[in-house]
């Protein structure tokens, strides 16, 4: 169980001001506390006998004044005889660019950029996905992982599926390789 949460105030130049980060002042108010996240996050893996992940469940929300939304809500499964695959359905990240699938902590910068804010809002979507990442520490494709997906394609931002169309979302990551030893 994991969770954190980001309050913030703002103060404006007149009272009922428009256009805020947050939306618009009350009429009668140029100042305000809000909760900009309020995450509370669960996680579940089950390992097999030989250690190794079999299954994962994580279920993340975030309460605001605004609400309580779902960020996260998803399953899944490795396969575990080649160590090679896995398979993720539910609402999660898409794998789209490089800062999406990164959290506030891992980020250079607390928010992400214009690009990601506008290209994928929300970051989540409902899907199914297969990756290819080798768990195993040898051979040539350590260094590499890919993501391969299909998704509604309007994420959180929708409250259904508008169309029969679906999103395919793929990316290529070559992980990051210590030359200092080579």
């Amino acid at each position: 169980i994991s969770g954190y949460m980001q309050p913030q105030y703002q103060v404006a130049s007149a009272e009922g001001a428009k256009g805020y980060s947050g939306g618009d002042f009350a009429p009668n108010s140029n100042n305000r506390f809000m909760l900009r996240r309020g995450r509370i996050r669960f996680d579940y893996v089950r390992f097999n006998k030989d250690d190794k992940p079999q299954i994962q469940f994580v279920f993340q929300f975030d309460g605001t004044e605004r609400g309580v939304f779902i960020r996260d809500f998803w399953g899944r499964v490795w396969e575990n005889k080649w160590q090679l695959f896995y398979f993720t359905t539910g609402m999660f990240a898409r794998p789209f660019g490089y800062e999406v699938n990164l959290s506030s902590s891992d980020r250079e910068a607390p928010e992400r950029g214009r690009m990601s804010q506008i290209l994928v809002k929300t970051e989540r979507d409902l899907g199914l996905m297969a990756s290819f990442e080798p768990r195993k520490t040898s051979g040539f494709f350590k260094h590499i992982k890919i993501d391969g997906g299909f998704f509604n394609g309007q994420g959180l931002t929708g409250p259904a599926d508008y169309d029969s169309y679906k999103d395919f979302i793929g990316q290529v990551i070559l992980k990051p390789v210590n030359i200092a030893n080579h």
